[in-house]
């Protein structure tokens, strides 16, 4: 929710800066490239059209004479030991990668054009193979260093070596080459035309400075300040508790459109806490001044002893929420023989109480998922039809028939606790499975009793985790919940020891080759990466590279569609929730726009420090 850059994945710092004229070559043409188009300032989604003009002053969202100054400072749970967000190692610090500019930049009214930043314009080859940006002649590094085409050849050449397995597994494998072909000029080429939109992803990676890292360690764990480009660099460093970025004055970019009203505060400092009830506690005793409020208890009774907000010095908003919802859901270790049989994986659903749930945990505020693309037109409903269908039918015969005949739906309770019919269907499925129930335990033929542990790392979770181990039980399955630290968390799912766990597919838009990483076969099995679940199916393996390749936005949506469909009739892991709101607490010391982004509050790009109520003011709130 705070982030603008695309590719900063759990970056949480916006970056932006107020407004020049457009680059000469779109007021007056520019010269040909011979066997290329015409200069363009956006790339579009498949065949979508741009929401911004070419003259656009600035995002609508923004208000373009915002005031600058202020300190923000926001909460974040757990901790950090690394500054290094781009491999696979460590935990890196919240805001980390808002430190870099990139050659594309998007915006918070559209899901994936991408306009030009870093580049002042691109032209596209005429078979669409390959892309030439040319970078604006003032883009430096916070060193006063230029950004050169040279910086941006590198900066691929080190994630191809060195960066996370995510972005070799998703981008790279279809890359022919990326090269500067002189100080502003660089050529993005790729091997064949089966993921239309990769070149533009790629455009929107960060450019890493060629001076700064050459002679360091790319792949390890650094609390080295690195070198920038953005509108923010790191000021200060408490590692694992602390980090706090400040705006740069002679930021190169800040009159360009996409930065004019944004960037708007001095300083922003994340503090970290290792328990989620004293994060909580913390913002409401004034500690920090922002809070996405993602827990529902809190949401619904936390707040109501809290005297600053009965005196309107703390803010409560409960915003409907139009963007791609993340899928959150129960992910099974499909490499554990118990789940690697679909009848026992849709047997445990029949377990989850989610309307009982609701009532007493979530507190009516949340609704049950039914999609890996909730709250998207690439989620599928209904049966199959058109184009879907016709997706589908080639693998008539390699797929359960109910796929085409049943609508999807998931299991359901009355609300008061009672699953017994819900059991009675699970044990049923269990014994297709060579499971069955004696003397109050799940055991197989050769006498082993069904036993798992789920980890965790939030308390938030046990929510949701402990009413399912009851029912669990209740079947005589032994499940273990055990919560841990982030490190030791993401350690050991990067090796896959775990056997179910909670987790988030956040959403990439349009869906594509994001999806490879999470799901294809070929990285089922090496520690690091995307694809936890250890998903093997040749069918989800040709319906994502069907994704990436489609070519229109119809086409992209109805693959979407039967991927989607195909999925959650696996069972690949219990679907537990989505939320149609954001919910945010913010102490009243703000003025943002009153033009909200369409896929975002907008916080922090189109906020702004004003201090309205003086009880609000950090030191004198209470």
């Amino acid at each position: 929710m705070i982030t603008r850059r695309q590719f900063s994945i759990g970056s949480m710092l916006s970056v932006a800066g107020a407004s020049i004229p457009l680059p000469r070559a779109f007021a007056q043409g520019a010269a040909a490239t011979p066997g290329y188009g015409a200069p363009t300032y956006y790339l579009p989604m498949l065949d979508l059209k741009a929401a911004y003009p070419k003259d656009f002053p600035h995002w609508n969202y923004v208000r373009p004479d915002a005031p600058k100054g202020g300190n923000l400072v926001l909460g974040v749970f757990g901790s950090f030991d690394t500054l290094n967000d781009m491999t696979t190692d460590g935990t890196e610090a919240a805001g980390v990668g808002g430190i870099y500019e990139a050659l594309v930049t998007g915006n918070l009214d559209e899901l994936n054009t991408y306009y030009a930043d870093v580049a002042e314009s691109f032209v596209v080859s005429d078979d669409k193979l390959s892309i030439i940006f040319t970078m604006r002649e003032a883009a430096r590094f916070h060193d006063g260093h230029p950004m050169t085409a040279e910086d941006v050849a590198f900066t691929h050449q080190l994630l191809r070596e060195k960066g996370a397995l995510r972005f070799r597994a998703r981008f790279y494998d279809d890359m022919e080459s990326i090269e500067a072909l002189d100080a502003r000029r660089v050529r993005f080429t790729a091997k064949n035309l089966n993921n239309p939109e990769l070149l533009k992803a790629m455009a929107s990676f960060p450019i890493l400075p060629k001076h700064w890292w050459e002679g360091r360690d790319f792949g390890g764990l650094t609390m080295d300040q690195p070198l920038g480009s953005s509108a923010y660099k790191i000021k200060s460093v408490d590692p694992g508790r602390a980090i706090t970025y400040e705006r740069v004055q002679d930021y190169w970019a800040k009159d360009l459109p996409q930065n004019v009203g944004s960037a708007n505060f001095d300083e922003i400092t994340y503090q970290y806490y290792r328990d989620q009830d004293v994060l909580y506690e913390a913002f409401k005793s004034g500690e920090y001044d922002f809070l996405a409020i993602g827990s529902a208890q809190q949401w619904a009774t936390g707040f109501k002893s809290v005297s600053a907000v009965q005196s309107g010095a703390l803010k409560l908003e409960e915003i409907p929420d139009a963007s791609p919802q993340y899928y959150y859901g129960m992910m099974f270790n499909l490499r554990r023989p118990y789940f690697s049989d679909v009848r026992v994986r849709r047997a445990l659903n029949y377990l989850y109480d989610f309307e009982t749930t609701q009532k007493t945990n979530y507190y009516g505020l949340y609704r049950r998922i039914h999609s890996y693309f909730p709250n998207t037109e690439f989620s599928f409903s209904g049966l199959p039809e058109g184009r879907e269908l016709e997706i589908l039918q080639r693998y008539r015969g390699k797929i359960a028939e109910e796929i085409f005949t049943t609508e999807f739906k998931q299991p359901t309770t009355d609300g008061n606790g009672n699953i017994r019919a819900n059991l009675r269907t699970a044990l049923d499925l269990l014994k297709q499975a060579g499971w069955e129930s004696r003397n109050g335990k799940l055991t197989n033929a050769a006498g082993e009793g069904m036993a798992f542990e789920i980890v965790y790392v939030s308390p938030e979770t046990e929510k949701t985790i402990l009413p399912f181990v009851e029912n669990l039980r209740r079947a005589g399955i032994q499940a273990s919940p055990r919560i841990m630290d982030v490190p030791q968390f993401r350690n050991r799912v990067n090796n896959f020891e775990f056997d179910m766990m909670p987790a988030r597919f956040v959403p990439f838009f349009p869906p594509g080759v994001a999806l490879r990483g999470g799901w294809n076969s070929r990285y089922a099995d090496s520690p690091g990466n995307e694809n936890s679940q250890g998903v093997k199916d040749p069918v989800i393996d040709e319906l994502i590279e069907m994704i990436i390749a489609a070519n229109t936005y119809e086409e992209k949506a109805a693959t979407c569609k039967a991927f989607d469909r195909y999925a959650m009739w696996q069972f690949y892991s219990i679907a537990v929730y989505e939320d149609p709101f954001s919910r945010i607490g913010y102490w009243d010391i703000f003025g943002h726009s009153d033009t909200r982004p369409k896929y975002d509050v907008g916080f922090p790009t189109s906020w702004w420090y004003e201090a309205k109520n003086p009880q609000a003011v950090r030191g004198q709130r209470r």
